[in-house]
Formats: structure tokens, C-alpha cells, sequence
């Protein structure tokens, strides 16, 4: 939400604080968890096809926050020009499942969303940079990216 309506914007460099403080004072948080941390804070778990590590954190934001996860995602139509937000349920069944569960339902949630409409994901991102130990990281394969 934009400062313009009401809404608060916190910087990534401030921290997780004033982000929790927001939402427990009733404002909306929208945090993006589809990052790459490494694997010192992420789950391997299922991404379409392969797998990446993924950030359990929304299952702590949920609670600290004291705030229910609704998964959304915005959808620009470019014929029309407009913007759908597409909403589904809580994800209640987080607040007493592991970390590898979070993070399964978290990347479940966007296969559901990205799944009918891939062009409007942040692919550019190199969300599967962080392999298991042993396996050769996608961005740097030869056959994939030669160097001229």
C-alpha cells in the first residue's frame, strides 16, 4: 500500500522491526518471501520441476505478527491496462508446521499463482542460485549460458 492512501513502507536496511510493530498496530504487511538466502536459512524444498531453497520465514512473521498469511498476486493485463489482484485463502495451517512445511506451502502457493500466468513472475531473479552441496548451480552451466 502506497504512504499516499495511508500505508507504510519500511526499508530493507531498517530491518525487521518496524515491519512487525506496523502490522501488529493493524496495518497490512506484504512481504515477498520468494528470496534466495543461502542455504544457512532456507529448506530445500519443491519448485515446479526442480527445487529451491526457501525461506521458512513467513511462518515466524505469522506469529510475532500476530497476523494471518493471505496469499495474493497481482496480474497486469496489457490490453487493458489494468491490474487483478488475485487472492486466495489464509494459510492458517502454518502456525504449528515445521519449517520445511512453510516453506513447501509457501512455494505451493506460488506455483498456484505463477502457474497460469508465468510471464508476470520475477524469473529474472536467480531464485534457484543456492544448490544442495555437490551440484552444479544452473546460472553457470556452459550448455545454458556460453560464453561468447
Amino acid at each position: 500500500m502506497r504512504r499516499r492512501f495511508g500505508g507504510r513502507l519500511h526499508a530493507r536496511n531498517d530491518g525487521i522491526k518496524p515491519f512487525i510493530q506496523s502490522v501488529r498496530q493493524g496495518y497490512w504487511g506484504y512481504y515477498l518471501p520468494d528470496q534466495d538466502h543461502g542455504p544457512e536459512h532456507s529448506e530445500f524444498v519443491d519448485f515446479f520441476a526442480t527445487y529451491k531453497a526457501t525461506l521458512p520465514a513467513i511462518g515466524r512473521l505469522m506469529k510475532v505478527c500476530r497476523a494471518r498469511v493471505i496469499p495474493l498476486f497481482p496480474v497486469y493485463n496489457g490490453k487493458t491496462h489494468r491490474l487483478t489482484i488475485q487472492i486466495r485463502p489464509p494459510m492458517d495451517d502454518l502456525l504449528t508446521a515445521d519449517d520445511h512445511t512453510i516453506a513447501r506451502r509457501m512455494n505451493e502457493e506460488v506455483e498456484i499463482f505463477v502457474g497460469p500466468h508465468p510471464e508476470q513472475y520475477t524469473w529474472i531473479l536467480k531464485l534457484l542460485k543456492t544448490r544442495k552441496p555437490g551440484e552444479i548451480q544452473p546460472y553457470k552451466r556452459k550448455d545454458l549460458y556460453p560464453i561468447k
